[in-house]
């Protein structure tokens, strides 16, 4: 993990236990950082040592090594799931966890072919997100999609329905594709319903992690009216 906040939720949440702490020496100087290094097992390196051995192109002066936390329960009835179908860049599959975390999802489902929810690129994308969150990885989407007891809503750029025209209430699951070759035949197939997101004309496309934030927080508008 790489980061401030990440390694403050992660401590916040789990505790310190198993944590080894590697610091930037240049960094101990900043409060949050020089505090955190007091609550786990830490080393300080020198900042060109520290800059050559961080996971990330832009590391924050601080890195933790942690336990990987225990599969979280799937809560039934509480919020909405998420279905990841083929989301290979770790960016906007952290940045989903992020949003979906903090619109209120239960659960996010990854098909086989996402990137890695747990690298540190998406680990530093989600902010802790992974650890509210039941993730399931590595899932046959297409066969698990009818045992979730969700209604289930493509995200589609294609679609005849606005998003604000349709209506989210209830266990809904949103499937969101990756921004190649989208959500596949198998699945799109056991969709109860698409939508789109409006957008005005001469603009082709979002991204696919604001397109889902967009469609999270519908979810949560309507969810609170």
């Amino acid at each position: 993990m790489d980061g401030v906040h990440l390694v403050q939720s992660y401590l916040e949440r789990f505790g310190p236990e198993g944590v080894e702490l590697v610091v930037k020496r240049s960094a101990m100087k900043h409060p949050e950082i020089g505090a955190l290094a007091q609550q786990a097992r830490s080393t300080a390196l020198s900042d060109s040592l520290f800059d050559e051995v961080a996971p990330v192109e832009f590391p924050l002066g601080i890195l933790a090594v942690a336990p990987m936390p225990g599969a979280i329960a799937l809560s039934q009835g509480r919020g909405f799931q998420v279905l990841l179908d083929g989301v290979r860049d770790p960016g906007n599959v952290g940045a989903i966890l992020r949003s979906a975390a903090a619109a209120g999802a239960s659960a996010v489902h990854l098909s086989s072919d996402c990137a890695d929810p747990w690298s540190p690129k998406c680990l530093r994308g989600g902010m802790g997100a992974q650890f509210l969150l039941a993730v399931q990885e590595h899932r046959s989407l297409a066969l698990d999609a009818g045992g979730l007891g969700a209604r289930l809503i493509a995200c589609t750029t294609d679609a005849e329905t606005s998003l604000f025209d349709a209506h989210l209430g209830g266990n809904v699951g949103f499937i969101v594709g990756g921004e190649g070759p989208g959500i596949s035949p198998e699945l799109l197939a056991q969709a109860q319903a698409r939508i789109r997101v409006p957008m005005r004309p001469g603009v082709e496309s979002l991204n696919v992690g604001a397109a889902a934030a967009v469609c999270f927080y519908e979810w949560a508008r309507q969810a609170n009216a």
